[in-house]
């Protein structure tokens, strides 16, 4: 069975995510067409990640949080519930509910319009509503049929908290979370256009 990958060719000018399978130099930035392994364990390159750099509010405008970003993960943290009858020798245990997070650490890159505005919520100290905005999390290893550059995403609200800004061998590094504010909203990203469709949109 062969195997299909992708990777993120960014362009800092678009921040545009594409699957690639050449070397490509853009804006200076390096991005190395991989052949992968055997392995077939997705690889960190082929999930792209996306923030609204106008804090949810309009018409959306998503940017790559790619170059400059050392770490971004996605921690579902499941919370459970647990109860055990008079009858019983052990608990019933269930999955009630996620806590997410996505741990961040990024280089202070400010020409990075993604960087800038999560760094502009920190260094202003921002509460509320003005630092939550949408995250989009798009899987590039699973392209939409008959799509071009559209490929299976999802959606949420979250809040930016941003923990500390620190010297890291003189350069600035910044540290914090995206949390959860609303549940996943499945759909479609097209990595061109940088636009998000829902399910409920893309089958009308």
């Amino acid at each position: 069975m062969s195997e299909v990958k992708a990777t993120v060719s960014e362009n800092t000018n678009t921040g545009t995510a594409q699957p690639s399978s050449v070397m490509t130099m853009s804006a200076g930035v390096q991005t190395l067409a991989e052949t992968g392994t055997d392995s077939g364990v997705e690889q960190r390159y082929q999930q792209a990640d996306y923030i609204d750099v106008t804090g949810g509010s309009g018409t959306a405008q998503y940017e790559l949080l790619g170059f400059g970003v050392t770490k971004l993960d996605n921690s579902p943290a499941a919370q459970t519930t647990s109860k055990r009858y008079v009858n019983q020798k052990s608990a019933t245990q269930k999955i009630g509910s996620y806590q997410f997070s996505a741990p961040l650490e990024f280089d202070l890159v400010r020409s990075e319009a993604a960087i800038a505005y999560i760094a502009d919520i920190g260094e202003n100290e921002k509460t509320g509503a003005e630092a939550e905005t949408l995250y989009v999390k798009v899987y590039l290893t699973k392209p939409v049929s008959e799509k071009d550059n559209t490929f299976e995403a999802k959606r949420r609200k979250v809040a930016v908290e941003i923990a500390d800004f620190a010297d890291n061998d003189g350069e600035i590094q910044g540290t914090g979370n995206l949390l959860g504010v609303s549940d996943w909203e499945d759909g479609e990203f097209n990595t061109q256009t940088k636009t998000f469709t829902s399910s409920a949109e893309a089958t009308v």
